[in-house]
């Protein structure tokens, strides 16, 4: 592959490419001999006219350098980012209720992916991705996000807390996840627009970006010694605002 493309491994994370976005993908690679499920993925590729290439199992494990694959992978060009000024018009767009995520310092991609499979599940507008100091969009990410960064808009910043402090003037307010002394999440009464900021498991939110939240949230735990994963954490918040908006 040149340096201007990438790797989108996985069934569900290739379905949705073929679906949302086919314009995307260079080549399909299936192994040989695929099973019946991938043999349709082919199909469906096919009638797009997507290049589809079956390759032995051990070619396709080189390809994906360690990425779990189950037998496709698909060659595509680099993810595009959403502007953020785009991103703050479509959230006010498609709800009167919008909510964004952001992220602080998470590194672990495996994180990120699921950050943002939740993300999308939970009908979250858009998610804000510093370009330091965090994971970026690679093959891990897409693999664990199962299809999700093809629907999700995602914008990559340069200054997080600056970022926080545009989204205040255009409405949004800013509630940050720390694992203690916050608002506890079922108590809140949530408002109409909503940034929420995720920080790392080991250091949380650094003290930067708490400052310029307008609340700061915490997750009741049964015992003080447990703590969440950042993307369990991000699960229980989001729909716990999705529930508490229901029952309003």
């Amino acid at each position: 592959m040149s340096q201007d493309e990438e790797l989108v491994c996985g069934i569900n994370a290739v379905s949705e490419l073929i679906q949302r976005h086919p314009g995307r993908i260079q080549q399909l690679y299936l192994v040989e001999n695929s099973a019946r499920r991938l043999n349709e993925l082919s199909e469906r590729a096919l009638k797009a006219e997507i290049s589809v290439k079956k390759v032995p199992a051990s070619a396709l494990d080189r390809l994906a350098n360690g990425v779990r694959h189950q037998g496709v992978a698909a060659q595509v060009t680099p993810f595009v980012f959403t502007p953020l000024k785009d991103l703050l018009e479509i959230a006010f767009k498609e709800t009167a209720t919008p909510v964004l995520v952001a992220i602080d310092g998470i590194t672990d991609p495996r994180n990120l992916g699921a950050i943002i499979r939740t993300a999308a599940a939970a009908g979250v507008a858009g998610l804000l991705l510093p370009d330091r100091r965090s994971a970026t969009i690679t093959a891990t990410v897409a693999k664990t996000a199962a299809g999700a960064l093809e629907s999700l808009p995602i914008s990559k910043i340069v200054n997080l807390a600056d970022t926080l402090r545009l989204c205040q003037d255009r409405g949004f307010w800013i509630y940050g996840a720390v694992a203690s002394g916050g608002e506890n999440l079922y108590q809140v009464e949530w408002p109409a627009a909503i940034v929420l900021v995720l920080g790392s498991e080991d250091k949380g939110l650094r003290p930067l970006v708490a400052k310029h939240c307008d609340h700061l949230i915490t997750i009741p735990l049964a015992s003080a010694s447990e703590s969440l994963n950042v993307g369990i954490a991000a699960a229980v918040t989001l729909f716990e605002i999705n529930r508490s908006r229901l029952c309003q």
